[in-house]
């Protein structure tokens, strides 16, 4: 079923909101650059398919229309995954997420002991799935300097920190959705995972401030 019809001053002021750039929203739209341009200068209304598409992407970025060209963040949807078996399930949505638009990926850790233990005999089978995203998805990690295991070295660009830098929760950021994890859970580990593409993005820049200030390390270490 299609949705109202949203205007150019709504178009505008989603992607102000979500910071996206208009080659972002032509990508995550599937229309032309060209297109988004001419509706923003009010040149053209979206209509039809371009109406849905764009409709679309704001939706599934955490955006709601309201009348009279209003606008609002969706009521936070939270999804908590439980164990090993929980842990394989919230990969399974990493990868899902990044594997057609790309984008991504940051995570800030004290140690990837942890996740590796959890992941268990499914860690090598992820591995081998996001080598091949590799040209497409960028994933970037901050662990601490007293814990140098980077069991995803392959397609992961790793960096350490002091240990006074980082909460002893990591946090995971891909897509528009921002991940705690509870190791000390029962059974380990509890994952929260926020449907939020404002709280996603305050973690991006809370993690490009931390990367900044990180070492790039020599090579990749393994766990032993």
């Amino acid at each position: 079923m299609r949705g109202n019809s949203i205007s150019s001053k709504q178009v505008k002021a989603a992607r102000a909101l979500l910071d996206w750039s208009q080659e972002e929203l032509a990508q995550r739209s599937r229309l032309s650059v060209a297109t988004i341009r001419k509706l923003e200068a009010g040149n053209i209304s979206p209509r039809g398919k371009t109406n849905d598409s764009l409709r679309q992407a704001f939706e599934n970025a955490g955006l709601d229309f309201l009348d009279s060209n209003g606008l609002r963040e969706k009521p936070e949807d939270i999804t908590v995954y439980h164990g090993k078996e929980g842990t394989a399930a919230f990969f399974d949505d990493v990868y899902q997420t990044v594997k057609g638009p790309g984008g991504e990926i940051v995570v800030v850790c004290i140690s990837e002991e942890p996740f590796a233990e959890a992941l268990d005999d499914y860690l090598e089978f992820h591995v081998s799935r996001m080598l091949s995203l590799k040209h497409k998805v960028s994933v970037k990690c901050i662990i601490t300097e007293n814990y140098i295991y980077t069991p995803a070295s392959s397609y992961c660009e790793y960096r350490s920190i002091s240990k006074a830098y980082v909460d002893s929760v990591p946090f995971y950021v891909y897509g528009d959705n921002y991940a705690i994890f509870l190791f000390d859970a029962d059974p380990m580990p509890k994952i929260i995972v926020h449907h939020s593409a404002l709280l996603a993005k305050a973690y991006r820049r809370q993690f490009h401030s931390m990367w900044d200030k990180a070492a790039v390390l020599d090579g990749p270490e393994k766990k032993g």
